[in-house]
């Protein structure tokens, strides 16, 4: 049984997702076992997930995916090389995965490796320095100072799935790991997750298995989760948060931090805070990201090391066996009590809690009520 490793966000899951599962078995075989690493109740653009991490997960397994695991809050909220550490450490940590796949537009390998030999290159660090010397942002500085040092326009990033396959190979030869790079093609048929999120019909863009699964979420009064909905809790946490809670943010420094501070003291709305700490140099997604940090209780510290533990979503008996097979380097936790007393699960409950407050049926708003989801099994 081959088994393949895979990073998503299934916000929601949709058709488009369910072909990149069949393409993997397509190049793979039928009995292929396919890994996923999911960001919880909190996504990599630094809002809130439409649907929680278990109801995402079911949906992911009953459309394809065999073994679904968490990946903790500090990189699901982290940049794309902090999303991608996190994600490979966990499915190397497993001891048993082949093959990582991803999105692609390149699609060649060797086009990806040589892009990533150029931001390697030691000339790429002074040109970067003038770049952000500008008041470019990292992302615009770096790909700035790559194609001027290329001579030319570098394709890999200027495409969104480029720059996070970029961080997968970056993390991959970081960790040394024998997986194998697997660039898939995204297909154009279908619409992306984010534009489904801004519809209100999105339910019917989804693989059947997958909508029945939201539509009783949002039956249960526990979803969709807007920005919007947790704007108050977020701008309040943000107006009392300590001077030193503010130092010890991710992705702070260059006085980010009391312009975020200034913007949450004078704006009324979650849009309006964005606009307000939008620059140049600040994109949208940073200043997301950084916020839902200090609303979350997430730190530089936390961010900078590596997952601690590998806690299942849900599994069907293809993922069990893989399960039974593998040889894992961190602990594998199945039900979240096992994990308290960790520093980063307590963190993970605790965002659960808050993502809680956003849900429409008060009795599922509890605090707790992370602590007592088991992971769903498909039989």
């Amino acid at each position: 049984m081959r088994i393949i490793g895979l990073t998503a966000e299934y916000n929601p899951f949709h058709r488009g997702h369910a072909w990149q599962l069949a393409r993997i078995r397509d190049r793979f075989g039928p009995d292929a076992a396919v890994v996923t690493v999911l960001s919880g109740c909190f996504v990599q653009r630094g809002e809130p997930a439409l649907f929680d991490a278990h109801a995402r997960a079911e949906a992911a397994v009953r459309c394809g995916a065999d073994l679904v695991l968490e990946l903790p809050l500090p990189w699901a909220i982290s940049s794309a090389q902090g999303f991608a550490r996190g994600a490979v450490t966990m499915l190397e940590s497993l001891g048993c995965v082949e093959e990582l796949a991803f999105g692609s537009e390149s699609r060649d390998p060797a086009e990806l490796q040589a892009a990533l030999r150029l931001l390697a290159d030691p000339k790429l660090k002074p040109l970067l320095r003038e770049g952000l010397a500008a008041g470019l942002g990292f992302a615009a500085a770096r790909q700035q100072a790559a194609e001027r040092l290329a001579g030319g326009e570098v394709p890999q990033l200027r495409r969104r799935n480029d720059i996070l396959a970029l961080s997968y190979l970056e993390a991959l030869e970081g960790l040394n790991s024998p997986i194998r790079p697997c660039p898939l093609p995204r297909c154009e048929d279908y619409p992306p997750a984010s534009a489904l999120r801004e519809r209100e019909d999105y339910l019917s863009f989804l693989p059947e298995a997958a909508a029945e699964v939201f539509r009783k979420e949002k039956a249960a009064g526990r979803g969709p989760v807007r920005p919007a909905d947790l704007e108050l809790p977020i701008l309040a946490a943000l107006r009392s948060l300590p001077a030193e809670r503010w130092e010890a943010l991710p992705d702070g420094g260059e006085g980010l931090e009391n312009r975020i501070r200034q913007a949450a003291l004078e704006a009324g709305s979650w849009e309006e805070f964005i606009r307000l700490g939008v620059t140049k140099r600040y994109p949208a997604a940073r200043i997301r990201r950084m916020a839902l940090a200090a609303f979350l209780g997430v730190t530089r510290e936390m961010s900078g090391g590596s997952p601690p533990y590998l806690r299942v979503l849900a599994l069907n008996q293809r993922g069990r066996e893989v399960l039974n097979g593998a040889s894992p380097r961190l602990p594998v936790l199945i039900r979240p009590a096992k994990g308290k007393g960790d520093p980063i699960m307590e963190l993970e409950q605790r965002a659960a809690g808050l993502y809680a407050l956003a849900f429409r049926n008060p009795e599922e708003r509890r605090g707790d009520r992370g602590w007592k989801q088991s992971p769903f099994v498909m039989e």
